[in-house]
Order: structure tokens, then C-alpha cells, then sequence
């Protein structure tokens, strides 16, 4: 049995918006910390321990996402005060990402949650780890923020890795992840897999649709696996298969996941009708695998199912 390495860092809490804009509304802000906390809370109380993530340089953040970028996100959250929220006009493909004098601070160590846990995968080659990343990521694009992103935590450590070997990236969130599509769209050492719901209904409507295959060099090196509202298990599954059965053919060296929760049929933002069984399956599937993996936390909104549903994934992913 393969053991999962968890890293946790208590400081994403410092990132904690007074609110989203939905519609033109000021509404709660549903990537709360408590998000995070219930999964860590969870996974200790089931005698895991949670080791604190080292630090990484802004070098790695650099590689993936444009300078002025960076340098908005930064200075803007210099210039907030503690408690303002600021809804950005720039730089920002929705009103559901706003910044707060700490959401830099947040997001960076974010990213060295994943780079840590991808730094373990190569110390420890037939590891898996699960980085506990708050604020998420795949939405996070080269030169934009979005659903909830800021920097793409989950590309970020596929990028790290690549100079290692082949990367697969199997996306399991219900929302495509634009950002990480777009920032390997025209690489062909990095394959992404995404199974989310019909970009056309839902979030983020811009990406995700089958067509979407690469371009250049990375033509063939994205897969697109839309589904239509009130997905259940079995059609859930049946593209899991499909999905998996790409990351073989590419026989990539090592595997990062970017696993949402929010798929789960009682999670109250999303429209699938996937059970907790499911996520059973689908970590007995990854496992299945094989490989160096490291998993990236991303959505999930449900505070009483998130962490069932953590224990429930990482238990299946060590058989």
C-alpha cells in the first residue's frame, strides 16, 4: 500500500473575502476558509497528520503567469487594509474573485503547498501526496485571475515536474480548468485531461468544449470531456475510464490531479449527482495507475460533506 504525504499550510486563512459578486449582488463569498479547514480537520481527526509546506521563490509563479500580472496582484493587495475586499477591473475574467491585503500572501503560499508535495513525489519516486491548496487554481490563467484563482497552483507544480519527465494532468473538478488548459494548450510534455460539466451551461463557458484538442506542437495534448447537467455514477465513471485509459497511452512519468469535490450531488453551487461511492471508485481507478501522483486541491463547497469526501478519496487512492 502506497501512502498519501499531506501538506497543510493554516495560513490560507488569512485570504477570507467579505464577498463574491454574483449578478451584480454582493453575495457570501463560497470559497470560505472554512472550505479547507473542514478537510483538514477530517483528515487529523482520522489520525492523519498534516506536515506545514516549505517555502518556494516567486520564480516558479513567474514561469507560468505574466509579470504585470503578478505585479497587479501583488500591489493591490499591498494597498488593501486588513477586513477591505476589492472586486479588481482588470486582469479578472468574473466578479467571483476579489482581493484582500492578504490574498497574495495566501495565494504564494498556495503555491508552495503544491510545489512541496511535488518536491516529495521526486524525493519519493512511488509517493503520493495531497497538497491542500487554498486559494484553488486551475482557473488561474497567464495573465488573469478567475472562479475563485489567482495563481494555478496545480500547473505550477506540473510545470515544476516537467523537467523530470512527461506530466499528465487529470482535472476532476466540475468546472473545466481554463487556466490550466490554456497555459500548456501548445505543449506536447504535459497532457490535460479534464471531465467537468458542458462549458456551455456552466461555468466557466469560455473552455472546456470537446473540439478543444491543442494547437501547435500540443495538438492531441488536451482532452475535453464535457457532461451534461445531472451527470450520475455510471456515466461519471464510463468517462473516468476513457479519461484514464488517455494518461496510459501518454505513459507519463509522473501524475498531478486537480480534484474538486464539487461534482458530489449534495454540493450546493453544482448541478452533478455524483455519490460518495463514487469518489471511491474514482480513487481506486487513479490508484490503479500507479504512478508518482501528487493530488491538488481545488473546489468542493459542501462543508459537511468536504471532508468525508477527502477520506473517502485518499483512502481508495493507498489501496
Amino acid at each position: 500500500m502506497r501512502a498519501v504525504e499531506l501538506f497543510y499550510d493554516p495560513r490560507h486563512a488569512i485570504h477570507n473575502p467579505a464577498y463574491e459578486l454574483y449578478n451584480g449582488i454582493q453575495t457570501p463569498y463560497a470559497e470560505c476558509a472554512d472550505r479547507l479547514e473542514v478537510i483538514a480537520e477530517h483528515l487529523q481527526q482520522s489520525g492523519r497528520k498534516l506536515r506545514r509546506p516549505r517555502s518556494y521563490d516567486i520564480s516558479h509563479v513567474r514561469a507560468l503567469h505574466s509579470a504585470p500580472y503578478i505585479n497587479f496582484v501583488r500591489e493591490t493587495s499591498a494597498r488593501l487594509k486588513n477586513g477591505e475586499t476589492l472586486m479588481p477591473s482588470n486582469f479578472i475574467m468574473d466578479t467571483y474573485t476579489p482581493i484582500t491585503g492578504r490574498t497574495y500572501q495566501a495565494a504564494r503560499q498556495a503555491v508552495s503547498t503544491a510545489l512541496t508535495a511535488a518536491h516529495y513525489v521526486l524525493s519519493n519516486h512511488d509517493g503520493m501526496a495531497y497538497a491542500l491548496c487554498r486559494p484553488p487554481g486551475h482557473h488561474a490563467a497567464q495573465k488573469h485571475s478567475g472562479g475563485y484563482c489567482y495563481f494555478n497552483n496545480a500547473a505550477i507544480a506540473a510545470n515544476y515536474l516537467s523537467g523530470h519527465g512527461r506530466i499528465a494532468i487529470l482535472d476532476i473538478d466540475y468546472h473545466h480548468g481554463n487556466g490550466t488548459q490554456e497555459l500548456f494548450y501548445d505543449r506536447d510534455d504535459v497532457l490535460y485531461v479534464s471531465i467537468h460539466a458542458d462549458p456551455s451551461l456552466q461555468f466557466p463557458y469560455i473552455s472546456g468544449f470537446k473540439s478543444e484538442t491543442g494547437e501547435g506542437r500540443g495538438k492531441g495534448f488536451t482532452k475535453n470531456y464535457p457532461l451534461p447537467l445531472h451527470t450520475g455514477n455510471a456515466q461519471y465513471f464510463r468517462t473516468l475510464r476513457r479519461a484514464v485509459q488517455d494518461v496510459q497511452n501518454f505513459n507519463p512519468d509522473f501524475l498531478v490531479i486537480s480534484a474538486g469535490f464539487d461534482a458530489h450531488e449534495a454540493d450546493p453551487i453544482c448541478r452533478f449527482d455524483l455519490t460518495t461511492s463514487c469518489y471511491a471508485d474514482i480513487g481506486s481507478t487513479i490508484s490503479a495507475l500507479n504512478l508518482p501522483t501528487i493530488i491538488v486541491q481545488e473546489g468542493g463547497y459542501n462543508l459537511k460533506t468536504l471532508g468525508i469526501l477527502a477520506e473517502t478519496f485518499i483512502n481508495c487512492l493507498e489501496k
